[in-house]
């Protein structure tokens, strides 16, 4: 017979799961209306191409199919598919390099270079959020916390 702990932990883990399964549409929604409000009126960006114009910002000289993937932990094909939408919307354009004719790198334009700030903007909010809620335990139940969730992450 499992423990009570358990068996409210496990309450929980299920309990959260299928709160953060309702919230993803909220989320979605907001990171939407979001991108409209700052005059993107496309909105429906997926979370990987903010991720990819977020890296091609912060490694311009990096970002090819290559570098994406194994900072994305995504297959090259997906990086393709994220790619080409974001060169439809004028967001990133492609170009090889005088030293690796090979590879075509990515760089954003000055509207890809708009919605990294609002990616910045999205990603504080959201940090924020996990601060106030952090800190409402101590250090010693935040390193349980963290132990924890370290542990999930192997398991998945």
């Amino acid at each position: 017979m499992e423990s009570l702990p358990k068996e409210r932990t496990l309450k929980a883990i299920e309990n959260f799961i299928l709160q953060r399964e309702k919230n993803e549409k909220q989320q979605n929604d907001v990171a939407e209306s979001l991108l409209i409000h700052h005059g993107f009126s496309e909105g429906k960006l997926s979370l990987t191409q903010l991720h990819i114009v977020a890296l091609i910002n912060e490694q311009p000289s990096e970002s090819n199919n290559t570098f994406l993937a194994n900072q994305l932990g995504i297959s090259k094909p997906a990086v393709t598919k994220a790619i080409n939408a974001l060169m439809e919307k004028g967001i990133v354009t492609s170009q090889k390099k005088e030293s690796n004719q090979k590879a075509v790198f990515y760089s954003l334009t000055n509207t890809g270079k708009d919605l990294v700030l609002i990616h910045e903007q999205m990603h504080q909010k959201a940090r924020e959020k996990y601060e106030q809620l952090l800190n409402q335990f101590t250090d010693d139940e935040l390193q349980l916390i963290t132990k924890f969730l370290n542990k999930w992450s192997e398991q998945l």
